[in-house]
C-alpha cells in the first residue's frame, strides 16, 4: 500500500502530466513513484519522480503498471484539501482511497502499454534561465494576445519574449538585474516553441518559485521545476524560425 497524507502535490502532478499524456507506464520501486512518456505527437516528452521518502507509507512492490492518466486525473481531480490518498495495486487494477470527512474508493484497469524505456535526451544547453513562474505566465498570456508561437531570445543577460500574428506584436524583456531572474549563456540564443504547449506544462507551476528554462539554438528547450516534493520535466520540440 502506499499511503500519501499531502495529496496536493500529486493532484497537480497528475494534472501536468494528463495535459500531455494520455496513457502511460508508471514506475513504482525504491526510488519511489516515476514516469517517462512522450505525448502522441512526439513533441513533448515528460519525465516524473515523486520520491519515496515523499510518501508517509511506501509498502509496494516493485512495479511497472500501465494506466489510463486522463481517467486518473478525473478521479484526482475529486481529491478535496484535507483527503488521504491510499493506493493499491493488483494484477489487473489500481485501486486509490480518498478518505477525508467521507470515505471514496475507486478503481482503474491496468493497461497495456509499451514497455519500451523511453531515453532521456542527452543534448548539452547554451543557456539557462531562471524565472519567477507567475512572470513567466503573465509574459506568456501577453504573447498570446497575437500568436500561437513564440520566440525566446537569451541576449547579455535578458530574456526576450516575443510573438507575432495579423493583429499585432509583443517584445517583452526580462532583465538579469530582477531578483527573480538569474540567467546563464554562452552567447546569444534563440528558438521557437508553441505558446499552447508551454502554457500548460508550466500550468501547475507554484507562481512563487522558479522555472527552469534550458534553451539551444533551434532545438528542443527543457524546462523542469517542482510541484512540492514531486520533481517534474518537460522536453519541448521547436518550430522553424
Amino acid at each position: 500500500m502506499l499511503t500519501l497524507k499531502k495529496v496536493d502535490s500529486w493532484k497537480k502532478a497528475i494534472d501536468a502530466i494528463s495535459s500531455f499524456i494520455n496513457e502511460g507506464n508508471f514506475r513504482f520501486n525504491d526510488n519511489g513513484v516515476s514516469l517517462k512518456a512522450t505525448n502522441p505527437s512526439q513533441v513533448v516528452l515528460v519525465n516524473f519522480l515523486m520520491q519515496k521518502n515523499a510518501f508517509d507509507k511506501f509498502e509496494l512492490e516493485p512495479s511497472f503498471v500501465g494506466l489510463d492518466i486522463v481517467e486518473l486525473n478525473k478521479i484526482m481531480s475529486r481529491a478535496l484539501p484535507n483527503d488521504t490518498l491510499l493506493i493499491k495495486l493488483s494484477d489487473n487494477e489500481m485501486k486509490l482511497n480518498l478518505e477525508g470527512a467521507i470515505s471514496r474508493s475507486f478503481s482503474l484497469p491496468l493497461l497495456d502499454v509499451s514497455e519500451e524505456e523511453i531515453k532521456m535526451p542527452s543534448q548539452e544547453f547554451d543557456a539557462s534561465v531562471e524565472i519567477n513562474a507567475r512572470i513567466l505566465k503573465e509574459a506568456l498570456k501577453d504573447a498570446s494576445l497575437f500568436g500561437s508561437s513564440v520566440v525566446l531570445r537569451v541576449k547579455e543577460g535578458q530574456l526576450s519574449i516575443e510573438a507575432r500574428g495579423s493583429s499585432g506584436t509583443l517584445h517583452s524583456v526580462a532583465k538579469q538585474q530582477a531578483k527573480n531572474l538569474i540567467i546563464k549563456s554562452k552567447g546569444e540564443v534563440v528558438s521557437k516553441y508553441s505558446l499552447t504547449f508551454l502554457q500548460n506544462i508550466i500550468k501547475e507551476a507554484n507562481s512563487d518559485q522558479k522555472v527552469l528554462l534550458q534553451l539551444k539554438n533551434d532545438a528542443p528547450m527543457r524546462v523542469s521545476y517542482k510541484i512540492g516534493p514531486a520533481e517534474i520535466e518537460f522536453f519541448l520540440a521547436h518550430m522553424i524560425l
